[in-house]
């Protein structure tokens, strides 16, 4: 031990084991119910070991070891947060552990650093005679070389029946050649495994991390579902991706998000949908893919007619996808949730994708398009693809340029939508006269209706009484949302008489139901 190196004497420790247990036995008590002794004092020994371990991980910087009275800030810190969750929980210390049926291994929860000891507690269950595990989940326990060890040992332990590993957010706060390192260590060890599912998210990985997870990558010929969301996933990473992902015949869930991937990175990625034939699922959302890589990816995406879900939102495209798109979309005949907002699909994009979907009639039952420009002139598609959308239980179309004869022309469409629960029209430049359509289609014919969002519009105080009513009405008032950011238009003109004889049909009509 070094003299600047944090750490407290054994007397320390047992003397705060002492307190917590008492704190959680009066601070229970003041909640209403007891905690016997024996059970404060084990879950005290818990906390402390957790909060210790944390602060003797954050003591340590790159430079060396922070202040002392800094760590012990940090170890009180976690204690508190720690002995709250117990008291919470009532004496429980919220460990993971081994299902009751013996096949799962669940350490998800608590974000916190293992040492080899503690590793080998919360592994023990790999290491049991005859172990039928076929999940583990290490997500939020942070791993160096020596706990990968215990891992990897555990992991070939129980290769005859694992088959799904969630290795999420296990290196935070690790250098990068100490994660290099347990990431090998780890995957390394899954070779002998039949895997079907890997999820390696929330890792800082990049080119290195993806190059170090390269034996499970390439060595799994089975797998079926496969995660990289919030890696570090750039155009290079993206290349070792598709360079190691070989097998990927059995592969149908397929999961990136909130990378750096850009055109090329999803070209990259297009190879090996073009090699999945099975692909249910595919997600590359906010991983700044262009047209050019979006087009790739609906190309390759048509090696599979069996999507169901599809999400390539938040990236900068514009229309020119809308063709690819609508062609790889009319051969998907099982697809129940397409996610393109903010994809700058605007009215020529939409009408294509909206023929393609009208043409296919998927079951769909979320479609998200917010964010896409969408004015008066791209709704008739749209509402024609609309009305063959029975199954639909979501549609987001907020934050476009609908303004009132948009929104108009898509109520009679919204009443062919009955088991609608969601819908989001919000920041529309929608008035009254446009609110009200709406509104009236969904109460008389949404049974289930849980959700309608119009904020950030322009509807009158006196409209906005109006969509109140109608709701009470119909027995849906709860699911209108807030209107605090809705902002009348003084110049809208609220007389018109048209208006004012669809109001009267279809108030009559949602008074009836």
């Amino acid at each position: 031990m070094t003299e600047q190196e944090w750490s407290l004497s054994d007397a320390q420790r047992v003397e705060t084991v002492k307190r917590i247990a008492t704190s959680i036995t009066n601070l229970s008590f003041s909640q209403g119910h007891s905690v016997a002794e024996t059970v404060a004092a084990d879950a005290a020994a818990t906390v402390e070991k957790k909060a210790y371990t944390v602060a003797k991980f954050e003591s340590k910087t790159t430079t060396g070891y922070r202040p002392h009275n800094e760590t012990l800030k940090a170890y009180a810190r976690k204690l508190s947060e720690l002995v709250l969750n117990v008291v919470k929980e009532k004496g429980q210390t919220q460990q993971g552990g081994i299902s009751s049926d013996g096949k799962v291994l669940d350490l998800s929860g608590d974000r916190e650093p293992l040492t080899k000891d503690t590793a080998e507690e919360a592994l023990a269950p790999l290491f049991a005679s005859n172990p039928a595990i076929t999940t583990v989940r290490l997500s939020t326990k942070s791993f160096d070389a020596e706990c990968a060890e215990v891992a990897a040992r555990g992991f070939s332990n129980v290769a005859a029946s694992l088959t799904d590993v969630d290795m999420s957010d296990v290196i935070a706060g690790r250098p990068e050649a100490q994660a290099l390192e347990a990431l090998r260590i780890m995957t390394c060890s899954l070779q002998a495994a039949q895997l079907r599912a890997l999820n390696l998210s929330d890792n800082a990985l990049g080119e290195k991390g993806i190059r170090a997870c390269a034996a499970a990558l390439s060595g799994q010929t089975g797998l079926q579902r496969l995660a990289f969301q919030n890696v570090g996933c750039s155009i290079r990473a993206c290349q070792a991706v598709a360079e190691l992902v070989q097998h990927s015949q059995e592969l149908r869930r397929l999961h990136l998000f909130n990378n750096m991937s850009g055109d090329e990175g999803a070209v990259a990625i297009a190879q090996i949908l073009s090699r999945s034939p099975q692909m249910e699922d595919f997600k590359m959302a906010s991983s700044r893919v262009g047209s050019e890589g979006c087009i790739a990816l609906a190309q390759s995406l048509q090696h599979s007619s069996c999507l169901t879900r599809l999400d390539l939102s938040d990236n900068p495209t514009d229309s020119e996808i809308g063709p690819a798109l609508a062609e790889m979309l009319r051969g998907q005949k099982q697809l129940v949730a397409l996610n393109l907002a903010d994809t700058s699909l605007e009215d020529q994009g939409i009408e294509a994708i909206a023929e393609a979907l009208a043409a296919a009639a998927p079951p769909l039952q979320e479609l998200n398009l917010a964010l896409n420009s969408i004015s008066p002139a791209g709704i008739p598609a749209l509402t024609h693809a609309l009305q063959g959308m029975t199954a639909l239980r979501s549609l987001d179309l907020g934050e476009n340029e609908l303004e009132d004869d948009g929104a108009v022309q898509l109520a009679p469409a919204l009443q062919h939508l009955k088991q609608l629960q969601h819908l989001s029209l919000i920041t529309n430049q929608i008035g009254t006269r446009g609110a009200m359509a709406v509104t009236q289609a969904i109460a008389a014919s949404c049974s289930d209706l849980k959700e309608l969002l119009l904020n950030g519009n322009q509807i009158s105080e006196e409209g906005v009484q109006r969509i109140q009513n109608t709701l009470k009405a119909a027995g849906k008032i709860d699911a209108l949302g807030p209107l605090d950011e809705n902002e009348p238009d003084d110049a809208e003109d609220e007389g018109d008489e048209e208006t004012d004889d669809l109001t009267e049909q279809l108030e009559k009509s949602a008074r009836i139901l």
